[in-house]
């Protein structure tokens, strides 16, 4: 019998190395959504945290400096545009670049989103690869080994 073969990958560019600490946090009512996304962006070395709603969003902010924001708009109380609005308006968090991720994506909404105070906007759904490089604008992943010589 042959032994089972094993799947080698060759090793992801720019791979995180823990020399520098950077964090997140996810705003979104969908909990599969964050959890994906918090995967994702802890492959890359970043701090997640993680919350379902504005109010659990502030509640992390009084106790955690994210370096960066991703929040959804379409939430049940409180949507992510009065998030971001909030945020521009507290002296610790106004400068916090906050990234909306969201299915509303018309011209008006990014409108929206920009006159909020929204740093950039990701329509959903999105690849890997865009929501590294619309963050990767704000934030460099820790340890970002770039491609070029």
């Amino acid at each position: 019998m042959m032994p089972a073969r094993r799947m080698v990958m060759p090793p992801v560019h720019g791979a995180p190395r823990s020399d520098t600490h950077r964090s997140i946090l996810i705003v979104d009512d969908e909990q599969d959504f964050c959890a994906v996304v918090t995967e994702i962006l802890q492959l890359y070395g970043f701090t997640v945290f993680a919350a379902n709603n504005v109010a659990e969003a502030f509640s992390i902010l009084e106790k955690a400096s994210p370096d960066l924001i991703l929040t959804d708009v379409m939430m049940p109380e409180t949507d992510g545009l009065t998030l971001i609005r909030k945020l521009r308006s507290h002296p610790l968090w106004s400068k916090i670049p906050a990234i909306v991720l969201s299915a509303k994506a018309s011209p008006e909404d990014l409108e929206a989103a920009r006159r909020a105070g929204a740093s950039a906007c990701l329509p959903k759904p999105f690849s890997v690869h865009q929501l590294r490089s619309v963050i990767e604008a704000y934030v460099p992943a820790p340890g970002y080994v770039s491609a070029s010589p």
